[in-house]
């Protein structure tokens, strides 16, 4: 759906003159008695919280015109109003900002950095529930192989810039995180230049979501181990006992993170079971995230991070049939918490050490042993699996981004002091490079049509079949069928609006992808099912052709159009809004009606309200055919819906001669309003066909109207006339 692009413009003075008119009562609560009360702590939440989504909404959205992954953009927009900006500057009642540098080792307060940290486990839920475990445990082997080679270079890779950097010992605490953190793949980046490119079922697609997933496993691992060793006070001093504690806490660690997953995957089916006997889908997404929030509270009690936690949670529910509903429904949640993380996280970023010259150079220098840690670690590994030199090159690109991951991990590495200043200012700098570098490289491989493996690969576990049916208003139906059948058959199904519909559709072991255009149904499935899909299509096709035989039956639309025209209306529309006065022709001589719209659409055209005066003109006319738009009493409403309408509009002809219509009287229409609108997004298109109906509901109107020599007086009684009146025909 076409939507108006959001702009802060029109907010700006209005939010101006609430805060002009509000300083007094602002700079009142700015006394030090009410400063430290809860509520004056709750109140400047809730304005830092409203502030923090919108800043995210237009930093996301103006990195997604230039071209950047849009996390970047919150992330930029939280350095810009964070405490080392323009949050500290003072306003009316608070004297430190908005977003005053706090007295705690994050510079922001922990009611804010709450929000982060529940927004932290709403984002890491969500990647478990995103991975595909099917596919994960069928290139678990290969994805394996490249996601160790990746983690293991990365690790050292980091290691090595922080023992540079600060003189410690490599196995200092600061030091081996660093490395934790280059270990990080943002599977949302390339797993989105994947879809575009319809390269997620690829070899080298599905080995970068496996690998990308063990190196989260990993990173998360020794992530868990990190913080488990530096709480040990007094073991690690200058890294010399580290290896003494740290094999058993590793080793709990994993036991913890593979035993509460086999468990989780084992019992999947009943977690799943228990939430559908909520029945409500939205309750279902609720509890299910307050089972990620319970895990994860009881992983960091058990001395790992939460995040591992909602992580488990996440995964152990993604291969159910309600994973989809899930993430469908918890949709809006995570709109809410994404935007606050990523610009808290910025707002953490100092820039006084940022942007010094030591943390930039070894920034810079992190970054670039960052991305050939992954092209050669992982890359050079796919090599060794049957991966010619393309396919490794495709698969290292796609290890490098960074992106979340990797700043959840640093929000936690500075909060729990393991990070010191500098070395979080170098992780930034990475991030930032790896993430806005590599995206493009990562598209351009995978633009070019090319065999990625050393022998081809034609044994598939899925396939495809696709339905074209060369109309946009049967696919609709044809969709809408399709959607009831499937959830009448006990199916979870769940959509989302991308550049096309996408649909989900899943019951227990059966899963079905279904992808639709304007004129066609594409289905994803596994070779098994294809059968039921075939069906499927078939019986809705059916289905309809039942549907339009009982409606000719029952329902007469001769009889209907009769209605169309009332002797009263509500008819209140802005006509000078959607009639120009050049699309108004008072001496129209046509011998037909045909000619009649073709003039008023060049009209429209002439008038530069049409994209594609083609388009416009087989819609209105494929209309015409369907059923003749002539009323009775000399009046005629073409229309139609087309892709090449700007907005919607209308041209208006009088014929004094009158043109054949098929009109339902048999009279030749004199008067002829056409109106065209965009299809997807039309506006009042009904509002101005019953407008237009109640103009023209009376024989006085449409003598006066015959009568009228002025363009201008035309719209002008049109005006004076669109009030709903009772009149006599």
């Amino acid at each position: 759906m076409q939507t108006k692009k959001f702009s802060p413009r029109p907010l700006i003075i209005p939010l101006l003159f609430l805060v002009f008119s509000l300083s007094p009562v602002l700079a009142g609560s700015g006394s030090s008695s009410y400063a430290h009360t809860l509520e004056h702590r709750m109140m400047v939440l809730a304005l830092q919280i409203g502030i923090i989504l919108f800043a995210g909404h237009w930093g996301s959205n103006l990195a997604r015109r230039v071209g950047i992954p849009a996390i970047m953009g919150e992330l930029l927009a939280g350095i810009l109003i964070g405490p080392y900006l323009l949050g500290a500057l003072p306003l009316p009642g608070y004297p430190s900002g908005l977003f005053p540098v706090a007295d705690t080792t994050l510079a922001i307060t922990p009611e804010l950095y709450g929000f982060a940290v529940v927004a932290s486990i709403v984002l890491l839920f969500l990647t478990g529930l995103q991975t595909d475990l099917r596919l994960f445990l069928r290139f678990a082997f290969k994805g394996s192989v490249v996601g160790l080679g990746g983690a293991t270079l990365s690790l050292l890779a980091g290691i090595t810039v922080a023992t540079i950097m600060t003189g410690n010992p490599p196995l200092a605490p600061g030091n081996i995180f660093l490395g934790v953190v280059a270990t990080a793949t943002s599977v949302d980046i390339s797993a989105r230049i994947l879809s575009s490119r319809k390269k997620m079922a690829s070899p080298e697609g599905v080995t970068i979501l496996s690998a990308s997933v063990i190196e989260d496993v990993v990173g998360i691992t020794l992530l868990a181990v990190i913080l488990s060793v530096d709480a040990m006070e007094g073991t690690l001093g200058n890294g010399g006992g580290t290896w003494r504690f740290m094999v058993p806490i590793a080793a709990r660690a994993l036991t913890v993170w593979l035993g509460c997953t086999a468990l989780g995957i084992l019992f999947s089916r009943r977690i799943g079971n228990l939430l559908k006997g909520v029945r409500n889908q939205s309750q279902i997404a609720v509890l299910a995230l307050g089972l990620a929030l319970i895990l994860a509270g009881l992983f960091e009690s058990a001395g790992l991070a939460m995040i591992i936690g909602a992580y488990v949670m996440g995964l152990s529910l993604a291969n159910t049939d309600i994973s989809y509903v899930v993430q469908e429904k918890i949709e809006v949640i995570h709109h809410f918490f994404d935007p606050i993380f990523f610009t808290v996280i910025g707002m953490l970023v100092n820039l006084f050490v940022i942007t010094s010259l030591e943390v930039l150079f070894f920034g810079v220098f992190f970054a670039l042993l960052a991305t050939a840690a992954k092209l050669i670690g992982c890359g050079g590994a796919s090599l060794v699996l049957g991966f010619n030199r393309a396919g490794a090159i495709r698969i290292g690109m796609g290890m490098v981004p960074r992106g979340e991951v990797a700043l959840i991990m640093l929000a936690i590495g500075l909060s729990s002091g393991v990070l010191e200043d500098r070395l979080f200012g170098v992780a930034i700098v990475m991030t930032l490079i790896t993430t806005l570098v590599a995206p493009p490289f990562f598209n351009r491989l995978l633009s070019r049509t090319l065999q990625t493996t050393r022998q081809a690969l034609t044994d598939h576990e899925t396939t495809a079949a696709d339905f074209h049916f060369g109309s946009e208003d049967l696919t609709k139906f044809l969709l809408s069928d399709v959607i009831q059948t499937m959830r009448n058959e006990g199916f979870f199904v769940t959509g989302s609006e991308t550049e096309h519909k996408v649909f989900h559709m899943r019951k227990d072991s059966v899963f079905i992808a279904l992808m639709a255009t304007p004129v066609s149904l594409h289905f994803t499935c596994r070779k098994e099912d294809v059968t039921l899909v075939n069906n499927l299509v078939y019986e809705s096709v059916l289905s309809l052709q039942q549907q339009v035989g009982h409606i000719k039956t029952v329902a007469k639309p001769q009889e209907l159009r009769k209605g169309l025209v009332e002797k009263t209306n509500r008819a209140v529309v802005d006509w000078p809004k959607y009639l120009p006065v050049e699309c108004i022709h008072l001496r129209m001589e046509v011998e037909n009606k045909e000619l009649a719209i073709r003039e008023l659409v060049e009209s429209l055209t002439h008038g530069g309200k049409l994209k594609d005066p083609e388009a416009v003109l087989e819609a209105i006319l494929e209309r015409e055919r369907t059923m003749s738009t002539g009323m009775e009493h000399g009046i005629a409403i073409p229309h139609g819906r087309s892709e090449g309408v700007k907005e919607l509009t209308i041209a208006v002809g009088i014929v004094p001669k009158g043109v054949d219509f098929q009109s339902l009287d048999g009279e030749p229409t004199r008067i002829i309003f056409l109106v065209a609108s965009p299809r997807d997004n039309p506006g009042p298109h009904l509002q101005i066909l019953a407008g237009i109906a109640g103009i023209v509901n009376s024989s006085e109107a449409r003598e006066e109207m015959l009568r009228i020599s002025s363009r201008s007086d035309l719209i002008r009684y049109m005006v004076e006339n669109s009030r709903p009146k009772k009149r006599t025909p």
